[in-house]
C-alpha cells in the first residue's frame, strides 16, 4: 500500500528531524547493548577448567521437540531477549471486526494472487471471531524444521564420543525432515478445517415454520488433541448483516470449488432457495466424498490456477493433502495478512487472530477446551484491562457499560489517517546509512574487487553470502524505521492536535476507493451500505446477490503492476473500460505479455499493460507462465483473435514461434 502521509506531518521538518536523531542514538544504544563484555584469559581458563570436568548427558527429545526448541533459537537469534508479557493480551470485539472485515473488502489496496484468498480472509476473520477458537484449528499451524540449519545447530547428526553411522544419521535427519508430511498423508488429511469438519443443512425454523439455512463445524485439532481429542461444535445461522455472514461465506467457497454433491448446486441461488422435502426437520446438504478432506481456506499462488473443473481428480479420491493445489493456508499467511491489514486500517498495533478470546467463563472454557480447576484462561489469555466500571459499582451509581466496552478493547486509539508504510521520503532521504550494513558492503565489494560476475572465484560463498545478510539487515532496518515512525507518530499525535485548537481544523477526507475489479466495487458497495429495512424476501435475495459475487470474485485476479493515483472522494469508483475500435490488436507491442492479454480474469488495463522495456516482460513471462505452459501436454494461444481459431502448440518453442510470427513479440529462447 502506498504511504499515506497524515496531515502537516511530511511538511514538519524539524519532526523529521528529531524522529532522525532519536533514531540513530537509540539503533546505536541497541548495537552496544547486544555486544558481550569479551572474558579475559583467567575467565576463559576457568571457564575450559570446570566444562573439562562436567560430563552432560544427551537428552533424547522427541523429533516434535526438537521442531519446537529449533523454533525458539530461531526466535532468539531474531528478536533477542526481551521482557515477558510487555505487551500483555488485547482483546477485540465487534466493531474491531466490523474494520477489519470494511478494510479488507472496500479498502485494502494489498494485491492477493487469487482473490479468492480475500475472501478466505473474511471468513477467517469471522470464524475466530464467532468461536474464539485456535488459529491452527482453521489454518495449518504445524511447525516446520525450517531451512536455517537452527535444528541442525541444536542437534547434529553426529553425536560426541560414538562413531558416526552416516548412513543411519542420514536417513533419520530425512525422516525428521519429512516428519510433518508423513504425519499428514497417514491421517489422510490436514491439521486445518476441511469439508468434512462443516455440515450446512437446511432447516424449518420452529417458530416461523420456514426452510432456512444453518451450519455447523466441528473443531478438533486444539492442544494435545492426539492424545485426549475434546471436539467441540459450533452452530451458525444467517445474519442480517451480511457483512458479519459466515455462512455466506462458506456457501460461495462451496459453490466456487463445485463441492457440493447435489449436482443441481451450480450456483448460490440454487443452495439458499433449497426446501425441505417429506416430514423431517432438516436436510443435510452433503459434500463430494472427494472433497471431504480437503482444507476450505486453502494455499493459492499464481502456478495453482483455481478454475472450477475437477476433471483431472477420480471421484473416488479422498486424499485432499496429495497435491499442491489443495495445501491448507498456512498461519503465517493469515497472520501477516491480518498484522498489515490492521496497521492499514489505522490501528496503533498488529491485531492477532488470538484477540477475540472472551467469552463468559462456561463457554470460554468449553470452546477452548480449557478444564476450570486449572485456571487456564486467567494465567495465559485474560485481558489486562478491566472491563467492570469499579468506580461507580463502589458509589452506587449507574455503570458506563458501552464506554467501559470501548476502553477496554482494541480499536480505542485507532487513527484512519495512520497506515503501516506511512515515513514521509524526507525521512529516508534524510536517514544516515547503517554503519554495520556498510561496513558488510564494503567488505563485499572488496571480494569483488570490481568484478561483476562471481561465478567460480574463491570468494563466491562468501559475496552470496554477504548479500544475504545485507538483505536481510536492510529489511530489518526498514521495517524497525516504519515501526518507530508509527510509534512516534501515535504518541505525538494527540499533543499536535490539542496545540492546534482554536486553528481551523484541517477535514479528514475519507479514503478513496479505486478497484480495478467490478466485482469487488459492486460487492464492497453491497457489503458496506446495506439497508437497514429490507423484508425477509428482500433480505434473501439480497444475500443471493452477495454470495453470487463473491463467488465470481473468487476466480478474479489483480496484478500489482499498476495502481492509479487516488482520488479525493469517497464513492466506489469502479474503471470505466473504454477499449476503442479494437481492443486487442493482432499486432502487439513487444513490451505486453501474450498470455495476460488472453486472460479474461483481468482487467483491460492489466490486459494491454505495457512494460518499460521487454526485458522486464520477459522476465515475468519466464516467472509466471514459462514454467505452467512448460508443464502441458498441449497449449495454446489465448489472444482474443487466436483463441477462436483453436491453435494448439506441443512445445514451448512453437508458442514462442507463433507469438514472433503473428503478434509480433520476441521471447527469449
Amino acid at each position: 500500500m502506498p504511504a499515506r502521509r497524515p496531515p502537516r506531518l511530511a511538511k514538519d521538518r524539524q519532526h523529521n528531524v528529531n524522529f532522525i536523531q532519536r533514531f540513530t542514538e537509540q539503533e546505536t544504544a541497541r548495537r552496544v547493548e547486544k555486544r558481550p563484555e569479551s572474558l579475559t584469559a583467567e575467565q576463559r581458563a576457568a571457564l575450559r577448567k570446570q566444562l573439562s570436568d562436567t560430563q552432560f548427558l544427551t537428552p533424547n527429545y522427541a523429533d516434535k521437540t526438537k521442531i519446537n526448541i529449533a523454533g525458539m533459537l530461531r526466535k532468539w537469534k531474531r528478536y533477542r531477549l526481551q521482557a515477558p508479557n510487555t505487551r500483555g493480551k488485547d482483546v477485540a470485539n465487534a466493531d474491531t471486526l466490523l474494520v477489519l472485515q470494511t478494510f479488507n473488502i472496500k479498502y485494502d489496496t494489498g494485491i492477493f494472487s487469487w482473490e479468492r484468498h480475500r475472501i478466505q480472509l473474511s471468513g477467517c476473520y469471522l470464524g475466530l471471531a464467532f468461536t474464539g477458537a485456535r488459529p491452527a484449528e482453521f489454518v495449518d499451524g504445524e511447525r516446520k524444521s525450517g531451512n536455517d540449519r537452527c535444528l541442525e545447530e541444536l542437534f547434529p547428526r553426529h553425536d560426541t564420543g560414538s562413531a558416526p553411522n552416516d548412513e543411519d544419521n542420514d536417513r533419520h535427519f530425512r525422516l525428521l525432515e519429512e516428519l510433518i508430511l508423513q504425519e499428514r498423508s497417514s491421517r489422510g488429511r490436514s491439521k486445518a478445517l476441511c469439508y468434512e469438519d462443516i455440515l450446512l443443512m437446511m432447516v424449518r425454523h420452529p417458530e416461523t415454520g420456514k426452510d432456512s439455512l444453518a451450519m455447523s463445524i466441528k473443531l478438533a485439532h486444539h492442544k494435545g488433541a492426539d492424545n485426549k481429542p475434546k471436539p467441540t461444535i459450533f452452530f451458525f445461522t444467517p445474519t442480517r448483516r451480511l457483512i458479519f455472514c459466515f455462512i455466506s461465506m462458506i456457501v460461495s467457497l462451496a459453490v466456487h470449488d463445485r463441492a457440493f454433491a447435489a449436482t443441481k448446486f451450480t450456483s448460490v441461488r440454487e443452495v439458499f432457495q433449497a426446501k425441505i422435502r417429506g416430514p423431517v426437520k432438516c436436510t443435510p446438504l452433503r459434500w463430494k466424498k472427494k472433497w471431504l478432506k480437503r482444507p476450505i481456506f486453502r494455499r493459492l499462488n499464481d502456478s495453482i490456477v483455481e478454475d472450477d473443473s475437477d476433471e483431472s481428480i477420480s471421484e473416488d479420491e479422498s486424499d485432499g493433502s496429495s497435491t499442491s493445489k489443495y495445501q491448507p493456508l498456512p498461519y503465517q499467511k493469515l497472520l501477516d495478512d491480518m498484522a498489515r491489514q490492521s496497521l492499514d486500517a489505522g490501528e496503533e498495533n498488529p491485531i492477532k487472530p488470538k484477540a477475540w478470546r472472551n467469552a463468559s467463563d462456561a463457554v470460554r472454557d468449553q470452546m477452548m477446551r480449557h478444564d476450570p480447576k486449572w485456571a487456564t484462561f486467567n494465567s495465559a489469555y485474560i485481558n489486562e484491562k478491566v472491563g467492570f466500571h469499579l468506580q461507580n459499582a463502589f458509589l452506587n451509581k449507574p455503570t458506563e457499560d458501552s464506554l467501559l466496552g470501548m476502553l477496554s478493547h482494541i480499536g480505542l486509539m485507532r487513527d484512519p489517517r495512520a497506515s503501516k508504510d506511512m515515513v514521509p521520503d524526507e525521512v529516508w532521504e534524510m536517514m544516515p546509512p547503517d554503519s554495520e550494513i556498510a561496513a558488510l558492503k564494503a567488505e563485499r565489494a572488496q571480494l569483488k574487487g570490481g568484478q561483476y560476475r562471481i561465478k567460480g572465484t574463491d570468494n563466491e560463498d562468501r559475496i552470496r553470502e554477504l548479500t544475504r545478510l545485507i538483505a536481510t539487515k536492510e529489511a530489518q532496518r526498514k521495517n524497525t524505521i516504519r515501526q518507530a515512525y508509527r510509534k512516534d507518530y501515535f504518541h505525538d499525535r494527540p499533543t499536535w492536535d490539542i496545540e492546534a485548537d482554536g486553528q481551523e481544523e484541517e477535514e479528514y477526507v475519507e479514503p478513496a476507493i479505486d478497484l480495478h475489479i467490478p466485482e469487488r466495487a459492486k460487492l464492497a458497495e453491497m457489503l458496506c451500505n446495506q439497508p437497514d429495512n429490507l423484508s425477509s424476501t428482500e433480505l434473501l435475495e439480497f444475500r443471493i446477490q452477495v454470495a453470487e459475487l463473491m463467488v465470481t470474485l473468487c476466480g478474479r485476479q489483480e496484478t500489482g503492476r499498476k495502481r492509479t493515483p487516488r482520488r479525493a472522494r469517497a464513492d466506489v469508483a469502479v474503471k470505466e473500460e473504454s477499449p476503442g475500435p479494437d481492443p486487442f490488436p493482432l499486432l502487439m507491442d513487444r513490451k505486453q505479455c501474450p498470455c495476460c492479454i488472453g486472460d479474461e480474469t483481468m482487467s483491460h488495463g492489466e490486459r494491454t499493460f505495457k512494460y518499460c522495456r521487454p526485458a522486464v516482460m520477459y522476465d515475468h513471462f519466464d516467472r509466471k507462465h514459462a514454467q505452467q505452459l512448460g508443464g502441458v501436454k498441449q497449449m495454446s494461444c489465448n489472444h482474443p483473435k487466436c483463441s477462436s481459431e483453436a491453435l494448439s502448440f506441443k512445445h514451448l518453442r512453437h508458442f514462442k514461434n507463433h507469438v514472433e510470427k503473428v503478434h509480433g513479440v520476441r521471447l527469449r529462447a
